[in-house]
């Protein structure tokens, strides 16, 4: 956690010294901003890192635990992960007071980074319970983990290009802007306004929703609902896991009231179906360890 911290003010300090960043900028809102971001993902690389080698250290015991060595391995994992959750809490609360910034971001963060602390351990324990020799298991742990982190949202922005289309648009009215300066709710008239260039972003946003960090950002739009700390990051990203950056494609108006993609829970959820899948056959392939041969 201290680590990010100090990689997120080293970043803001970098980008201060180019001649970019001092004038109109927070540079310790900056890094409370970028150590929030990044630490869910640091703690996903972590608890899979925890959960191979507590894995490790229940399959090195003389005398099996209860519940084999999956159990107590993601136990031990999910502790590791709540006492870097707390400390992440108390970390950030830290340099939100410097910041001046709403300590409702560092209890995000910290939420976040407990539950990433757990699922990521568990991918880290499917991994190495069916990759049964260490050096093996550790790569193909650290791949996974990064595929998991950067790669879902650099792959979901590769297929931005595929899900383009020109489609009719009619005339908004009403707009209702958030502080972010995206758009909350509008109605559409029967006017045409011609075609527009759209992207369906709402089709792809479930893969980049699965990095840990992006979970993190989806929540913002709550934790900072202002936008003082996030910017228009949050609102940016739920407008494109909406795909309502183009206002009344086919004449659809959006209200308030609107069904919104809920990327948290679809990113989490897109995490536990892959550690659900590791720790199912992990202890598959202990079962047929522990099988006599004939």
């Amino acid at each position: 956690v201290l680590g990010t911290w100090a990689a997120a003010a080293a970043a803001v300090v970098m980008f201060a010294s180019l001649g970019q960043g001092s004038g109109g900028y927070n540079a310790p809102m900056l890094v409370y901003a970028l150590a929030a971001t990044l630490v869910p993902s640091v703690a996903a690389f972590l608890a899979v890192a925890w959960g191979m080698q507590c894995h490790g250290q229940a399959a090195a015991a003389r005398e099996p635990a209860v519940g084999g060595r999956i159990l107590p391995a993601l136990l031990a994992t999910t502790f590791r992960g709540l006492v870097l959750a707390a400390l992440t809490f108390c970390v950030l609360m830290l340099q939100s007071l410097a910041a001046g910034g709403s300590g409702a971001v560092a209890a995000a963060a910290a939420g976040v980074t407990a539950v990433e602390g757990a699922v990521f351990g568990a991918v880290g324990v499917g991994v190495a319970a069916a990759v049964r020799k260490s050096g093996p298991a550790r790569v193909a742990g650290w791949v996974l983990a990064g595929i998991l982190v950067a790669g879902s949202a650099g792959a979901a922005a590769a297929l931005v290009p595929l899900v383009r289309a020109v489609e009719p648009v009619t005339v908004a009215m009403n707009v209702q802007w958030g502080p972010a300066g995206t758009r909350q709710a509008y109605e559409c008239s029967g006017v045409p306004a011609g075609a527009a260039e759209v992207y369906h972003t709402e089709r792809i946003m479930w893969l980049a929703a699965i990095s840990p960090s992006v979970v993190f950002l989806a929540l913002g739009a709550d934790a900072d609902p202002a936008g003082a700390v996030l910017g228009w990051v949050p609102a940016a990203i739920q407008e494109a896991g909406d795909g309502t950056q183009v206002p009344c494609v086919n004449g659809e108006p959006l209200t308030r009231d609107s069904a919104r993609m809920p990327l948290p829970v679809v990113g989490i959820a897109g995490q536990a179906i892959v550690a659900g899948a590791l720790l199912a056959a992990g202890n598959r392939a202990a079962v047929s360890r522990r099988r006599p041969r004939p």
